[in-house]
């Protein structure tokens, strides 16, 4: 798709991408584990993958979650037989979370797929083009990372907190 600067109408251009990626959202582009997770449960699958282990807070803290969301979605996942609560040796009280062995398999493989495509993607483009998309990517993460128009802005409102007096 090239973009002239004469005709450069931003609904069009979403639009006409949608068209394009759609199949992206469509199950048999990809196996079924956008469908039988969450997007919290594959945050926790992946944080746990990378780091081995993590207590229920840093699971919380990485989703940017509540706890007792995060609490969910491990108690979700332990059904699923992806996730275990490991009790610590020296402090009973202290519980960390460890991915099964069938979680290892479910993701090993889900890497095939995504290692296929991105190889493909890799032998498609010249090294500048890689250069080129990797920078822009980092532009646009940039640039979502800072949010919404007014998000974090200071509007000049103040929050009041409503007290409640407990008898």
């Amino acid at each position: 798709m090239i973009i002239s600067s004469k005709s450069f109408d931003i609904e069009t251009i979403i639009f006409d991408y949608i068209d394009q990626f759609k199949f992206l959202f469509f199950p048999e582009q990809w196996s079924t584990v956008f469908l039988d997770y969450s997007k919290n449960e594959l945050l926790v699958l992946l944080y746990l993958y990378k780091k081995n282990t993590a207590n229920m807070t840093e699971l919380s803290e990485y989703i940017c979650a509540p706890l007792n969301t995060a609490t969910g979605v491990v108690g979700r996942l332990e059904k699923k037989n992806m996730v275990e609560r490991i009790r610590g040796n020296e402090d009973r009280r202290v519980v960390n979370i460890v991915l099964t062995p069938a979680a290892q398999a479910f993701i090993d493989e889900e890497k095939k797929l995504a290692a296929y495509y991105f190889g493909e993607i890799y032998k498609a483009l010249t090294e500048e083009e890689r250069a080129a998309g990797i920078n822009i990517i980092g532009k646009v993460i940039g640039i979502l990372k800072k949010g919404k128009p007014g998000q974090g802005e200071d509007n000049g409102t103040v929050k009041r907190v409503k007290r409640i007096n407990i008898e």
